[in-house]
């Protein structure tokens, strides 16, 4: 056994143990960690989202001891997986006898998973964490299937982000509101990432982060051929989030033969949790993948390429990208699928369960234009008459109210209590 594994998970145990977890941000999706289960506990997620902390969190509030090893060292990311016996045998000389381990970014070796299933049948508990959906897709599918339990963390959730920010998300009073307010805007510039908030240098440690995942997590993971095509990709589609994705105006922008490259990449990306994509909706599912929208997983590495317009033109966009982080992470909860719709008309959020739609919601910041409240509202009952729904919500930035119109009810809501509460959600 190399003397180095040793030093250095003695040295990742003093780290851990050093670790100020009470002054860390909460996390709801800590709850569903299931530390006594014989299945592998993986949690997927962004870079920095808060992956390593949720699981010492709720190690530490079990009060279960537990080996910890880091594969995003620079000697461990490079292991041969015939040396992971020898890594192991170390960690039971750092911490002794154990039941439970963690294995963060376990994903960067190469046969993990063939060592992760010998620890399962040798009757460990295993927490493993991973900034690339490819580990659960293939790896995890192949040699552990049914054998782990997956749970996807996104950067902080605005309601995250208040608890984190020590701001009241109750309080009725007009200053409380206005703090919320002020929260908001703040959270939809740097995004929900918990250590954006903790450094002064923001645009440097998004710019950092985004080449980890660009380079680290897509472009070398993947072996992909044409790295600056794909830095173009997701530049572009970063500067156009919340909107259609053309691939064939793409491939001929980026002088790239055929689409299926630029498709490619743009699933890459999504395994990197560096966006999402959401189908248009139709009744015939070979049909939903034909056009998709591009949606960011965080809005502060967004920042870094959109900025703000002088006429503020993309805070109608931010606020669209936070309402479907909301949907997102709450759709496994709600059993729900997310598309949207255009025909004749355009809504941005279709929710369907069971082929059954049962929610449309729109989203446009200011309503308080009498053409652009008319052009929702009016997308909103065409929609609601095509698709047989009648649970229609308008998100906004301010207003709070119900409208009933052409024997519909519309209830328009304020972002802020959607992102807070979410009841709105079936």
């Amino acid at each position: 056994m190399p003397k180095d594994f040793q030093q250095i998970l003695s040295d990742q145990k003093e780290e851990r143990d050093n670790l100020p977890l009470h002054s860390y941000c909460h996390r709801r999706k800590q709850q569903l960690l299931d530390l006594s289960s014989p299945l592998a506990q993986v949690v997927t997620g962004m870079r920095r989202s808060g992956k390593t902390t949720l699981c010492h969190q709720a190690f530490h509030a079990a009060g279960i001891p537990y080996a910890y090893i880091n594969f995003d060292d620079e000697i461990l990311a490079a292991l041969p997986a015939e040396q992971l016996n020898d890594l192991l045998l170390a960690a039971y000389l750092v911490y002794g006898d154990f039941t439970h381990i963690f294995l963060d970014e376990i994903q960067n070796i190469d046969g993990w998973e063939l060592f992760v299933n010998r620890l399962l049948r040798r009757g460990l508990h295993v927490v493993l964490t991973g900034s690339n959906s490819r580990l659960l897709s293939q790896e995890l599918g192949t040699h552990l299937t049914g054998r782990y339990q997956e749970i996807e963390l996104l950067p902080m959730s605005f309601a995250e982000y208040l608890d984190f920010a020590k701001i009241d998300a109750a309080n009725p009073s007009s200053r409380a509101q206005a703090s919320r307010l002020e929260a908001y805007q703040t959270y939809s510039l740097q995004g929900g990432l918990p250590e954006n908030y903790q450094v002064s240098d923001h645009r440097n440690y998004l710019k950092t982060l985004y080449n980890a995942i660009l380079f680290k997590d897509v472009a070398k993971r993947y072996n992909v051929r044409y790295p600056k095509v794909l830095a173009q990709l997701a530049s572009v589609l970063l500067d156009n989030f919340c909107r259609e994705v053309n691939y064939l105006e793409l491939s001929k922008a980026l002088s790239v033969k055929g689409m299926h490259t630029l498709q490619n990449y743009a699933s890459y990306l999504e395994r990197a949790f560096l966006i999402r994509m959401v189908p248009k909706f139709s009744f015939k599912p070979s049909r939903r993948q034909q056009a998709e929208k591009a949606y960011a997983v965080d809005l502060g590495i967004v920042s870094n390429f959109t900025g703000l317009t002088e006429n503020g033109d993309n805070l109608g966009w931010r606020l669209e990208n936070l309402v479907f982080l909301k949907l997102y992470d709450n759709r496994e909860a709600g059993d729900y699928e997310i598309y949207y719709w255009k025909n004749g008309c355009e809504v941005d959020f279709v929710l369907v369960r069971k082929q059954r739609v049962i929610q449309l919601i729109q989203v446009s910041y200011d309503l308080s234009a009498p053409k652009t409240r008319q052009r929702e509202i009016n997308a909103l009952l065409k929609a609601a008459n095509q698709l047989n729904c009648n649970n229609l919500l308008l998100i906004n930035y301010k207003e709070n109210s119900t409208l009933a119109n052409d024997g519909h009810t519309i209830h328009i809501l304020p972002v802020v209590d959607f992102l807070v509460d979410g009841n709105q959600i079936p």
